[in-house]
């Protein structure tokens, strides 16, 4: 809610200035102009990705500003609680608790823990699992980060469109003002959507992607323990810790975080920076 009232806030005050500058605020809005843009970079959009990634984008942002930064910490008391279960009670209290969890990967791991998976195998399944589900989120970014490319690109191409116009009506000067006008209105729009819109959000989206790497460690490293019946008070120790080194700078926390398997911040890192040079 917060995110959405400064989003509002900032877009007031970007308004207000503009209109201050330019005086008269329906000399900067023509809607063929504006189609024209928007439409065209969302039909390159549509030919460079699938649909499902467009759909699977739409969702990933619903999600960013409905996220709490409480989070990971209702995370880590939901683990601290099945490794309680575990430790007490046994699979079959645990096969139910597990079943309430709200996270989907965590139900999953418990469910290995449950079916008397092998240590081996629980690690390797949730490092795949983690794997496919961040090459999606790096396949999003990239295409917020390809429609930011593609909307200046669009809008010059209209600007161009505009100018023959204007060059084919010579013979009315009293219009070439206003022709001209038009015409370079589809390139402030092309920069207004890549560098105010889709460039912000490719951002937006980054960031939660990583803090979604935290959750999936603090998964991977919970199941991990649940699956060892370690004490719930070393689990408990165990993750707290993991969850304060993250919010270490980062300078710091490349030489504390440790985690297990091949999952780390590092390699994600370098993974998303190359989705986003492959187009």
């Amino acid at each position: 809610m917060t995110q959405m009232l400064l989003l509002i806030t900032g877009l007031t005050i970007l308004l207000f200035f503009i209109g201050n500058m330019v005086g008269d605020i329906s000399s900067m809005t023509n809607l063929k102009s504006y189609l024209l843009v928007f439409g065209g970079t969302l039909m390159c959009g549509f030919m460079a990705f699938p649909i499902k990634t467009f759909r699977e984008l739409l969702k990933s942002l619903h999600q960013v500003f409905r996220h709490d930064d409480k989070d990971n910490k209702t995370l880590v008391y939901e683990i601290e609680t099945l490794a309680h279960v575990r430790w007490l009670y046994g699979i079959q209290e645990l096969e139910r608790e597990g079943k309430r969890a709200s996270n989907h990967f965590l139900r999953k791991g418990i469910e290995f823990v449950v079916d008397d998976y092998q240590r081996d195998e629980i690690d390797e399944i949730m490092d795949r699992d983690f794997d496919i589900y961040l090459s999606g989120k790096a396949s999003q970014i990239n295409m917020l980060n390809t429609l930011a490319r593609l909307a200046p690109a669009i809008g010059f191409v209209g600007t161009i469109i505009g100018l023959i116009s204007v060059l084919n009506n010579m013979q009315n000067p009293e219009e070439i003002g206003k022709g001209m006008s038009l015409a370079l209105l589809t390139t402030l729009y092309g920069s207004l959507l890549s560098h105010f819109l889709f460039v912000p959000l490719a951002k937006k989206l980054s960031e939660f992607t990583r803090t979604e790497f935290i959750q999936l460690s603090i998964i991977k490293e919970g199941v991990m323990a649940i699956s060892d019946k370690r004490n719930p008070k070393v689990v408990s120790h165990h993750l707290q810790s993991y969850l304060a080194a993250h919010s270490l700078p980062e300078a710091h926390r490349v030489h504390t975080l440790k985690p297990s398997g091949r999952l780390s911040e590092q390699s994600f890192v370098r993974r998303l920076l190359m989705k986003k040079e492959t187009v």
